[in-house]
């Protein structure tokens, strides 16, 4: 991904926070795992605020952006102040006290409603347990992540 691509969805995503009234500001920031873009300033607390809401949109848009502009669907992580690593850690540790629950109960244990990227999360912190299996159900903003014992 160039760097032209990612500059135009920093400057579309300040636009859009300009806009909003609110104290924020998208930087690029390069990572091992190529360009991410942080969103900084004195409203992050709205920025985060259920469960990064705000966050994921603006990654939504930033990623349309780039996919019209580049012609491929290449994709650009946002992310303020490491919430993306303490959200994996803290799903991860979720994924994994939801197993050892299905482990002792042999009920399944359904999580609320998570995005795409959060489901993707505890099925692969879960993947190499034999002990459980994970399954989505349900469509759009309320598909949800399961875990059952394996039979």
């Amino acid at each position: 991904m160039s760097q032209e691509h990612v500059n135009l969805v920093v400057d579309f995503t300040n636009r859009v926070l300009g806009s909003s009234g609110l104290d924020l500001k998208a930087v690029t920031e390069d990572s091992d795992d190529g360009s991410k873009i942080q969103v900084r300033g004195d409203d992050v607390a709205l920025l985060l605020g259920r469960n990064a809401e705000l966050l994921d949109a603006l990654e939504y848009l930033g990623n349309r952006i780039l996919a019209r502009s580049s012609g491929e669907e290449e994709k650009v992580v946002f992310d303020s102040g490491g919430y993306r690593a303490r959200r994996e850690k803290e799903l991860r540790l979720m994924a994994e006290k939801a197993a050892e629950k299905v482990r002792t109960s042999r009920i399944p244990f359904t999580f609320d409603p998570m995005t795409p990227n959060e489901r993707r999360i505890v099925h692969l912190a879960l993947a190499n347990d034999s002990s459980v299996i994970t399954e989505s159900q349900g469509n759009g903003e309320n598909r949800k992540v399961t875990v059952r014992p394996a039979k």
